[in-house]
């Protein structure tokens, strides 16, 4: 086996939903992908930080047997974590000092390089992973998340390796995330229930009589008045139309945001990264629309685009081959 690929990073994150650990050789081939999504209990809308911290905890117990056997196949020669949210001064969240603090422990027995990233960071590497957009110099990139709807402004820093990130747009209230759980969940879907509301949107025969109402400025959307239409017609209409209607509302208002930020910054290509992201709904009909305007829209597998590890390896093959250019 060739030094590229025998030697390889770990990549860890634990998120609000997953525990996730991955490792990419130094050839970037994926020798691992690792993802244990947290326990939710049935019309629960979510997990408090405690829950979902002792979750982290007992997941990265129960991995540790197949680190065991990566350990004997390979040398790992650095660990990438993300220990934070977004890379932004005071951006913390607890769940990401369970993969922090387990990643500093692996480096120090291991003797290894530490690397640290965000989660946010993560998820732009991902998306790139299987992207081969033409200018990463400059781009949009799009967070659609249970937590989170931001668009990025995505500047690579060839100084640290590192992507000058700016917020541009997103919601200014709920995310896209909260919307489809929320309706999900009170037509009777487990959480999280972006999956089963895809499926019954692609499902759904009947065209769109109205659209719901959008409100969307300058990049910027106010989501929480989407859920108050949609609960005034939810015994109205069947399940379907229903599904259909919340993410043509998702794909009306990113639309709308992409095409002023696009003009504004001058910039053709947009990287959707997130759970919301692997909706096939909203991807297909995003590249449709935004191709009328000459914008090209990436999405990536949802092993990718999903909360995962991929992304923090990647990071950290790209930060050990820097330091060992230097050195």
């Amino acid at each position: 086996m060739s030094f590229q690929e025998n030697n390889i990073i770990i990549g860890i994150d634990t998120s609000c939903y997953t525990t996730s650990i991955a490792a990419i050789s130094l050839g970037k081939n994926v020798i691992f992908n690792k993802k244990i999504m947290l326990e939710v209990k049935k019309d629960s809308k979510g997990l408090r930080q405690s829950e979902a911290v002792f979750q982290h905890v007992k997941n990265l117990g129960a991995i540790q047997e197949e680190i065991k056997e990566i350990i004997k196949n390979y040398e790992i020669v650095a660990i990438c974590v993300s220990n934070k949210p977004r890379p932004i001064e005071n951006s913390y969240m607890p769940v990401f000092t369970v993969g922090h603090n387990f990643a500093k422990l692996c480096s120090t027995m291991m003797k290894c390089e530490l690397y640290e990233t965000t989660h946010q960071e993560n998820h732009i590497e991902a998306s790139l992973f299987t992207n081969n957009i033409k200018n990463k110099e400059s781009f949009l990139s799009v967070h659609m998340s249970g937590g989170t709807t931001e668009i990025l402004l995505c500047k690579s820093n060839k100084n640290d390796l590192n992507y000058s990130v700016e917020i541009v747009g997103g919601s200014k209230d709920i995310s896209f995330g909260q919307l489809i759980d929320r309706v999900g969940v009170k037509m009777g879907y487990r959480f999280p229930a972006g999956k089963y509301v895809d499926e019954s949107a692609i499902n759904c025969t009947k065209k769109i009589e109205q659209g719901l109402k959008t409100s969307v400025k300058e990049g910027y959307m106010n989501l929480s008045g989407l859920e108050n239409q949609i609960n005034k017609i939810l015994n109205e209409k069947d399940e379907e139309y229903i599904c259909k209607l919340i993410l043509d509302s998702v794909v009306r208002n990113m639309v709308k945001s992409i095409i002023y930020l696009s003009e504004k910054h001058n910039i053709d290509e947009v990287v959707f990264a997130g759970g919301v992201s692997a909706s096939k709904y909203i991807s297909k009909e995003l590249i449709l629309k935004l191709k009328k305007y000459k914008i090209n829209a990436y999405f990536t597998d949802p092993e990718y685009c999903t909360d995962n590890g991929v992304g923090c390896a990647l990071i950290g093959v790209n930060k050990f081959e820097n330091k060992s250019s230097k050195n």
